[in-house]
């Protein structure tokens, strides 16, 4: 991670920043309950003037890559729905000539809620890039930039996953290795060492629903819960991204990350790995993923 990234002062988790305003506080852990919703609305698949498009993807690099892209209404209104028809045109911001486009697939981030598009897209090159989201109908939002690295900054696919030391249920009790109000004990069994160097396939899901800095954090936890009740063959690890949460006065900051998170560089969260029996990165995932999209990874 870089040596002045902390997820609340550079506000890398706000990536969905139209489309969480109001629900900063509510990632499905907090205890207060705090945060309310308003739905998603469509208006066919037309977006209304003055809608704005959020990339919400902080790691892309030259070549296959997962961009996310959510579209807010001026008052913040999140747009989107399973419905709607939209794709992707992304161009090089100095070529714009150059667009290739993408079918988007709609993702609930909350369920009935908060939602994002996602495609799968192709960057031939590093550098500024921009996305426009394009509807069925009607005009499209203003494009988006974003840039575009040589090289991802977390492990790439089929990269080694850094294997390192992590606490579990052997060491402390479960409350002080997750802010999940209602925790899987399996998830806490293994180290992540242990894990991606057991020959199984394993799923290690990085994220802090009490601290979390959109409302993806606990959605996508009990997602990966969801699926791990049907793959017992598989190893499924969820780490926090702060250690010392449970101490008084503790702060959410860049102090306090996890070695972990360190060692795996990531600029953001939630995130999702799926590793191999080989012990190398079969798949990546941020910000969020469905239980289909993250099953397809494992049949």
């Amino acid at each position: 991670m870089p040596q002045n990234a902390t997820f609340p002062a550079v506000k890398r988790s706000i990536l969905m920043l139209g489309l969480v305003v109001s629900l900063a506080a509510a990632c499905g852990g907090d205890d207060d309950g705090a945060g309310t919703s308003t739905p998603i609305t469509d208006e066919g698949t037309t977006f209304p003037p003055g809608s704005v498009s959020v990339r919400a993807s902080s790691d892309l690099a030259v070549g296959s890559e997962r961009l996310l892209v959510g579209v807010a209404a001026p008052d913040g209104t999140r747009l989107g729905s399973p419905e709607a028809i939209v794709a992707f045109e992304i161009a090089p911001v100095d070529e714009p000539e150059r667009t290739s486009t993408f079918p988007a697939t709609f993702t609930w981030i909350v369920p009935d809620a908060i939602g994002i598009y996602r495609a799968t897209v192709e960057f031939d090159v590093a550098g500024p890039w921009q996305v426009t989201v394009v509807p069925e109908s009607g005009p499209p939002p203003a494009p988006t930039a974003f840039d575009v690295h040589a090289q991802p900054m977390t492990p790439a696919i089929g990269e080694p996953a850094p294997a390192v030391a992590t606490p579990t249920t052997a060491d402390r009790p479960i409350e002080r290795l997750t802010t999940d109000p209602s925790p899987d004990p399996g998830l806490y069994d293994l180290s992540l060492d242990e894990a991606v160097n057991s020959g199984a396939t394993s799923v290690v899901i990085f994220a802090t629903p009490k601290f979390c800095q959109t409302t993806a954090c606990g959605p996508m936890l009990d997602a990966i819960k969801e699926v791990a009740t049907s793959h017992p063959d598989v190893e499924f690890l969820h780490l926090e991204v702060y250690d010392g949460f449970w101490e008084s006065g503790f702060a959410p900051d860049a102090t306090n990350l996890t070695e972990a998170v360190r060692a795996w560089n990531l600029p953001s969260e939630p995130w999702v790995f799926v590793v191999g029996a080989d012990g190398n990165v079969r798949a990546r995932f941020e910000g969020v993923v469905d239980t289909a999209e993250l099953e397809a990874t494992l049949s």
